[in-house]
């Protein structure tokens, strides 16, 4: 009688919800196939071939087996723990609904959940963790789902595969490895218990965390299965015998490509609401415009260059992002010589832009009034702009240059007299269309050391990159982003809407870069050691007493923005170059050109 009234007042609760909402959970799961299903492994980031960058994993990586390689104490470990009637129900047990409600009244908690293994199969595949009414209606449902579209046994297995075994495992492959060094198949009864028992608290009782906790957790799993008749009593106390001993946990060894994996996973979790921890868990395929030559070619670069300023206690250290232009997509980054997995990306770190800044700020939105070309004389000499007296690098001045050779020069007091010309505004909207935006405290300055890169404002590589795609897109900036495409758990693909901007005319991109072609290929050119065996243009940025040192260049397929300087000390003070953005920075692109 009383499991009448139960299965009654669900049909009544499956009624009142209404049928195109249990329709619509159940076309959820009918939407996945059983090898899709089967197939989800560690999530893998692609490059622009669609070849493998990284497959991400913590410790070891994800590997399916087969439901058939699973020996039948090893299944009903899981069964005898998780869900003793797990053959019987219909991926609802009423029975322990009723039982784990009345436990839960008498003992006023939430010490029952009476999850089945097909619900909890559900959320790991459909659903987030949250604790809530809804969440636990929609498990259910899909519970039903997928109790019509597969086996008792596929279903089994699919959990085994999925769940996450402590110390940075998901599925039973993977944690048989880490654990005992052995396949699924070889498991002995305590081993099987063992693993059975971590699902609960996987953090606690991981032998990994803590020997002691895996030991009893692991006894309470045989005991279950002693009770439930799934061993014998002869079985169960020669598996209370087995010692548990704590694994050798590996650590994933970092990539070559880790700044631009760790990239890909923080814009993941910020522009699509996949997290780390998703990821991590598998199941994703990732696929961006990675161009691993290009990588490989700015890692060697660096690894091959010889710094000056470098000691034994202290390097230079390097931040890179190169850029397509014409769709804003992330072909590379380098994070730094000492970069390590999630630690401080030196390709998206803020520093100031020095006379990188020139393009973007003075002789961009100088184009666009109308008023100048690259033939319109500028002042060159001493001047007091109210107070404001800025010099040339070389303390030499000519009176009167034209743009064109400001440029090619990087002269300081002809960008100052220029901005002056044309007004802080025009600059100031330029560089936000350009996506680089002012801060507050800039804005109201309104200072004229904007033309020099003076700024409270910082720019990482990436944003100089992004701004310089206006001159090598036709004067159209386009957003940076690193993934083409992410193909969400069961082939559902996401694709980034691209920003773009149009910030000048076309014709006046091509003025610039004719410009900053000179930068590189005329002999006083400050960026001249950035010539290589491929047409490019390009500029130079250096900040006060070298603190910081730039070089940013492009051609039509790509821009490189390129910064150099030391780390700050833990006193927030830092060491400064021997020279600027015309040296190492400038080198370090012409050697990347010649070797892609």
């Amino acid at each position: 009688m009383r499991k009448f009234i139960l299965a009654f007042l669900t049909l009544i609760l499956i009624a009142l919800l209404g049928a195109t909402y249990v329709l619509k959970q159940f076309e959820q799961t009918a939407n996945l196939s059983y090898n899709q299903l089967q197939a989800v492994q560690s999530t893998v980031i692609y490059d622009k071939n669609d070849r493998p960058v990284d497959e991400l994993y913590r410790t070891l990586p994800r590997q399916n087996v087969s439901i058939d390689e699973v020996p039948d104490h090893v299944k009903m470990a899981f069964v005898a723990t998780e869900d003793r009637r797990f053959y019987n129900h219909f991926g609802i047990d009423l029975q322990g609904i009723a039982r784990a409600a009345f436990t839960n009244i008498i003992t006023m908690s939430k010490a029952e959940g009476a999850s089945t293994i097909t619900q909890q199969l559900a959320r790991n595949l459909y659903l987030s963790n949250d604790k809530t009414i809804k969440r636990k209606v929609d498990e259910m449902f899909l519970s039903l789902g997928l109790e019509q579209q597969f086996s008792k046994d596929q279903i089994l297995e699919l959990y085994m595969n999925q769940i996450y075994f402590g110390s940075g495992v998901y599925g039973i492959s993977a944690a048989s490895h880490l654990y005992f060094n052995k396949d699924v198949s070889d498991l002995t009864i305590g081993e099987a218990a063992l693993l059975a028992g971590l699902p609960k608290a996987p953090s606690k009782y991981s032998p990994g965390s803590s020997t002691e906790e895996a030991t009893k957790r692991r006894n309470v799993v045989l005991k279950l299965m002693a009770d439930q008749n799934v061993i014998d009593q002869r079985a169960y106390e020669q598996a209370l015998t087995e010692q548990v001993r704590k694994p050798d946990v590996p650590v994933k060894r970092k990539s070559e490509n880790q700044a631009f994996v760790d990239y890909v996973i923080r814009e993941a979790a910020n522009e699509y609401g996949v997290t780390s921890d998703d990821l991590y868990e598998g199941g994703y395929a990732i696929y961006t415009d990675f161009d691993p030559l290009l990588q490989e070619s700015i890692n060697r670069s660096v690894k091959n260059h010889v710094f000056a300023d470098d000691e034994l206690s202290k390097r230079v250290e390097i931040g890179i992002a190169a850029v397509n232009p014409k769709n804003g997509a992330v072909a590379a980054l380098y994070g730094g010589r000492n970069y390590e997995t999630n630690g401080l990306n030196r390709a998206t770190t803020g520093y100031q832009p020095g006379s990188a800044i020139k393009p973007l700020a003075v002789y961009g939105p100088a184009l666009e009034t109308g008023d100048y070309d690259p033939t319109s004389r500028l002042n060159d000499k001493q001047t007091d702009f109210n107070g404001y007296k800025p010099k040339n690098a070389n303390n030499q001045y000519r009176g009167e240059v034209s743009m064109r050779e400001a440029v090619t020069r990087s002269l300081n007091v002809p960008a100052v007299s220029l901005l002056n010309e044309i007004g802080f505004n025009e600059a100031a909207d330029f560089l936000e269309k350009a996506g680089l935006p002012l801060n507050d405290a800039d804005k109201e300055d309104r200072a004229l050391t904007l033309a020099l890169g003076g700024t409270n404002t910082t720019f990482s590589p990436l944003q100089l990159a992004q701004g310089y795609t206006t001159f090598a897109n036709d004067g159209v900036m386009n957003k940076p982003h690193a993934i083409r495409k992410l193909q969400l758990r069961g082939g559902e693909e996401k694709e980034p809407e691209i920003e773009s901007e149009e910030v000048m005319s076309p014709e006046h991109a091509d003025t610039m870069t004719s410009m900053l072609e000179d930068v590189i290929e005329k002999s006083y050119g400050t960026g001249a050691k950035a010539r290589s065996t491929k047409d490019a243009a390009g500029k130079t940025g250096t900040t006060q007493k070298n603190r910081d040192a730039w070089f940013v260049g492009y051609t039509d397929d790509v821009v490189i923005s390129i910064h150099t300087g030391f780390d700050y000390d833990g006193n927030g003070k830092t060491k400064y170059l021997s020279s600027g953005g015309g040296e190492d920075p400038a080198e370090l692109f012409g050697s990347i050109m010649d070797n892609w």
